[in-house]
């Protein structure tokens, strides 16, 4: 007889108020049923305050890797649903783990046990499905009453934004917090008077006041006030006492919270709460935003970003660009490098160097690089890149991956219909479907290899080689591809310093 060794898996959802399957209950079921039949229980695994939608938890993942290794080789739990609750995961533990994994499984109330063959694959699948409807719909009806709440005013987020506070006498009712809701105000009355969001969190620091995450006891956040905890403040509207609804998607079988990017859905529902900032105060903080979103957006890209150095202290130079008197415009064309450490007498490297000198002698250098180095060896290089990179071959790659997927898992249809684990119908059937979709896969991967633009023009390519020699498409991020660094000494001597490439590769 097959000695058993069990081990029994707990599982409580909290969110759910699932007053009938506590840790005590499913304990006390899972462990007198292994008494009664006189199975060895060698560990038990819990996972409480977990949703059953989700793949991983931490006592099933453990549970998992001990059965990969042979620790135990029998499941046992009150129900499949405390298991999972996707219907596509219930079907791939009982139909494909369990059985490849020589392990035996056993839910107690619904008399499924996989040793027993208790028409197990058909009552399990409709368990699964069963329990994902479940889920899926006590989610749509926390969504709807979260959104009802909010429709009437009621605050029911778990996390209250930094200057207010939940309401002693009802949770869902929130007042301003008198002791930090004049640091909102100082926030925004500094950005009007000019200050940026990094000045404004400099002074915050400065006077040692405590930032959002500290005072409200976070977890996982910076001590200090930061520009974009400044700019959080500055572009929430719940400030002037709205509340902004479908800002962001929660995904309640997944516990996850994603920002909803189409602003058009979004709900403001005003005058929720008592405001802290005056509502013309808020729109002329936006507008001054969007001023300098605008200017933002025309940003000069310089060639030799990141790669210009001091040849003494060894520190990275200084960007300089000057502002015209009109204080908006850039005058790129005096724009400069220095050693940053020079004004601090820690490096004698006084020199000042336009960008437009240094570009010049960079690229020059770079043309008498590229000169010594064969076409051929470029090509190939090129060629080699592109085979990694190539969005069909990756699709080959692909398709040969899920074609060797689906011989393995011929293999082991074959295993489970010899240990009939299923029935020779079912191995038919599931069988023929494999033989079919690996067909499919190779004349997917037939067509891709005949596809014309599969085929490199290597002719093209060293046209291409030939004007990247003759100084054309340099660029900032084919530089850094080559050089290392560009050391500048106060003898006005450039050194740029290649990287070892080599174009055999």
């Amino acid at each position: 007889m097959k000695e058993y060794r069990a081990g029994i898996y707990l599982r409580l959802s909290k969110e759910h108020g699932e007053e009938n399957n506590s840790i005590e209950s499913q304990r006390e079921i899972t462990t007198n049923y292994a008494v009664k039949n006189g199975y060895k229980i060698i560990k038990e695994y819990v996972d409480n305050g977990y949703s059953g939608i989700l793949d991983s938890r931490p006592a099933l993942d453990q549970m998992m890797i001990d059965i990969s290794r042979g620790f135990i080789n029998m499941v046992i739990v009150k129900d499949i649903s405390r298991l999972t609750r996707n219907k596509n995961k219930t079907g791939w533990y009982t139909e494909i783990f369990f059985p490849d994994n020589d392990v035996r499984f056993v839910s107690v109330t619904e008399f499924i046990d996989s040793g027993k063959r208790y028409e197990i694959d058909d009552t399990i699948m409709l368990r699964g499905i069963a329990n994902q409807y479940y889920i899926t719909d006590i989610s749509k009806k926390i969504r709807a009453n979260k959104r009802a709440m909010k429709e009437v005013g009621q605050f029911v987020e778990s996390a209250v934004p930094y200057g207010y506070k939940k309401d002693k006498n009802d949770k869902h009712k929130i007042v301003i917090d008198n002791n930090v809701a004049n640091n909102i105000r100082t926030i925004y009355s500094m950005y009007i008077e000019g200050k940026t969001s990094t000045k404004i969190a400099e002074y915050f620091n400065s006077k040692k006041i405590k930032n959002p995450s500290r005072y409200m006891k976070m977890k996982n956040w910076g001590e200090k006030w930061s520009a974009e905890q400044i700019n959080d403040i500055l572009r929430n509207p719940f400030y002037i006492g709205n509340t902004v609804m479908n800002k962001y998607k929660t995904n309640y079988l997944t516990k996850t919270c994603t920002k909803n990017s189409n602003k058009d859905s979004w709900i403001i529902k005003e005058n929720t709460h008592e405001p802290i900032i005056d509502k013309q105060i808020y729109i002329k903080v936006q507008e001054i935003k969007q001023e300098k979103k605008g200017q933002q957006n025309v940003k000069h890209v310089y060639l030799l970003k990141d790669l210009i150095y001091c040849g003494h202290c060894k520190k990275k130079f200084q960007y300089k660009v000057y502002r015209a008197v009109d204080k908006q415009t850039f005058l790129y064309e005096n724009a400069r490098f220095n050693c940053t450490l020079f004004y601090k007498k820690k490096c004698n490297n006084g020199i000042y160097i336009r960008e437009k000198d240094l570009n010049q002698i960079v690229k020059n250098e770079i043309i008498k690089r590229l000169s010594v180095i064969g076409v051929n060896e470029i090509t190939n290089k090129i060629i080699n890149y592109y085979k990694e990179n190539n969005v069909q071959i990756q699709k080959i790659k692909e398709y040969q991956n899920q074609v060797e997927r689906l011989e393995m898992k011929k293999s082991i249809l074959y295993k489970k219909k010899c240990e009939e684990y299923i029935t020779i119908e079912e191995f038919k059937t599931q069988y023929q479907r494999a033989k079919e979709e690996i067909i499919a896969y190779e004349n997917l991967i037939e067509r891709l290899k005949k596809d014309n633009s599969y085929n490199l023009d290597e002719k093209q390519i060293i046209e291409i080689v030939q004007k990247i020699k003759g100084g054309n498409y340099i660029k900032n991020d084919f530089l850094k591809e080559i050089i290392n660094k560009v050391e500048v000494y106060s003898e006005n001597r450039i050194e740029v310093i290649f990287k070892n490439i080599d174009c055999n590769k």
